[in-house]
């Protein structure tokens, strides 16, 4: 491995944030334009059936990289930590097996959902479709699933050794060739649907021989791949997997409810939802990306000891995390008239997208300042506390919070009941970061 040094232990740690977060953040947000573009494509063909399969096969992936998520996140910590402690020779061992394990988790996700297509089209009020071209789709997507893990899994391991603008290349190499390659799949040759599901197989295939030979040439790769190492790994990577994938596993219920609570206020406001979901998407995919982007700088100052530095890696990112917000929230009141207009949006849609757009940005900051607790708690070894807090904000941050919301406000009581819920929640694990980040509390999972 050419970087083996613990370079987050050096330099600017304000250059090393920002660097971290913002490459992160356009990694995510190529993915989630590159979405957007798939389905607006199919859309484009003018048949309901095939863009309800889109709208399943899409579902589908999501869950697929949210079991998957918490290995990314447990591969980059103890990749990270390994390098604080001068470890760096058993890095691509790590990495390899790593990888592999990543790969075995997303195929046997994808085996399970193929098998429960019906109980994943039922979520959204639909049935599996019977057409062979919707159901081409559907399989070559979940196959498209793993190559993203594998994608995700490159990038992350190249984070973990301050090669954030590599990363990015990994995923944009992705982005960039679905962007092309759909379209003259769909509309070009005609291919129609499956010629969106060859166009992610196409770019999963791109990014992963990117992300190998990033990888390969810069964390490094063994050649020899040991059965025990493959479970030794797995138990150590499962004890920040499992809470993490877990503390995932609650949100859907949370939002299952709220939108259940939404649909009673008619299409209208559902459309404003739809339009509020895209705005969220795209203007705090800095706040989605930071423990990703965290993660590596605090687990290598951690297992370094640099307690000084550690400190000041959270200091800078709640900076940015409080401008960001504020910038956005000042964005989002200049544009509010206008997009609810851009849209078409009107009568109660319009006027529910103008009152999130007005209360909401406030309590989006404290969401990201509660990414960063998250960090905190991973990389201090407490990764429990995020499984707590998942729960409580998708339980007693949400129920009670929307149920009175709608009563008293209607429809933007609902969302804004359930951000306001989650704040108070999100308050608390702010706290208990805080005091553990105080306390010197810290867990290494190496043992």
């Amino acid at each position: 491995m050419k970087k083996s040094a613990a370079t987050f232990t050096q330099g600017s740690l304000n250059h090393h944030v920002r660097r971290m977060a913002f490459t992160s953040a356009f990694g995510l947000l190529a993915i989630f334009l590159t979405d957007i573009l798939t389905l607006t494509y199919v859309a484009m063909l003018h048949d309901e059936v095939l863009t309800a399969a889109v709208g399943i096969a899409k579902m589908m992936a999501f869950f697929n990289s949210s079991l998957v998520a918490g290995t990314l996140v447990a591969a980059g910590t103890l990749i990270s930590r390994r390098l604080g402690q001068g470890s760096g020779a058993s890095v691509p061992a790590l990495a390899t097996h790593a990888l592999i394990l990543t790969a075995l988790l997303s195929i046997s996700v994808s085996i399970i959902e193929w098998f429960a297509l019906d109980f994943f089209a039922s979520l959204l009020g639909a049935h599996a479709p019977s057409s062979i071209p919707a159901r081409q789709f559907i399989a070559m997507t979940l196959v498209a699933s793993v190559l993203m893990a594998l994608i995700q899994a490159s990038a992350q391991a190249l984070r973990a050794i301050d090669h954030a603008g590599r990363a990015l290349a990994v995923v944009l190499s992705n982005a960039v060739c679905l962007s092309i390659v759909d379209p003259l799949l769909i509309f070009g040759a005609n291919l129609k649907l499956p010629g969106a599901g060859m166009a992610c197989l196409i770019a999963g295939l791109v990014g992963c021989l990117v992300g190998w030979q990033q990888v390969r040439k810069h964390v490094g790769l063994t050649t020899r791949v040991h059965v025990r190492l493959l479970w030794l790994y797995g138990m150590r990577l499962s004890r920040i997997a499992l809470p993490y994938t877990l503390a995932n596993l609650a949100m859907p219920i949370a939002l299952t409810f709220t939108m259940a609570q939404l649909a009673m206020f008619g299409v209208s406001v559902m459309a404003g939802m739809a339009v509020m979901d895209r705005v969220l998407q795209f203007t705090y995919c800095l706040y989605f990306a930071l423990p990703g982007a965290l993660v590596p700088i605090l687990a290598q100052n951690l297992a370094a000891h640099r307690t000084a530095r550690s400190q000041a890696v959270l200091q800078s990112a709640a900076k940015l995390v409080v401008m960001h917000g504020l910038f956005a929230w000042a964005a989002l009141l200049t544009i509010s008239p206008w997009l609810g207009r851009a849209f078409a949006l009107s009568g109660p849609g319009l006027a529910f997208l103008e009152d999130l757009l007005r209360f909401g940005p406030g309590l989006w900051i404290i969401f990201g300042l509660d990414f960063i607790a998250i960090s905190v708690f991973i990389c201090r070894g407490h990764t429990c506390w995020v499984t707590v807090y998942a729960w409580l904000r998708a339980t007693l941050g949400t129920f009670p919070f929307v149920t009175a919301g709608a009563t008293l406000f209607g429809a933007s009581g609902v969302m804004l009941g359930m951000w306001l819920g989650n704040a108070l929640v999100a308050l608390a694990s702010i706290s208990t970061a805080i005091w553990l980040n105080r306390h010197g509390v810290y867990q290494a999972h190496e043992g």
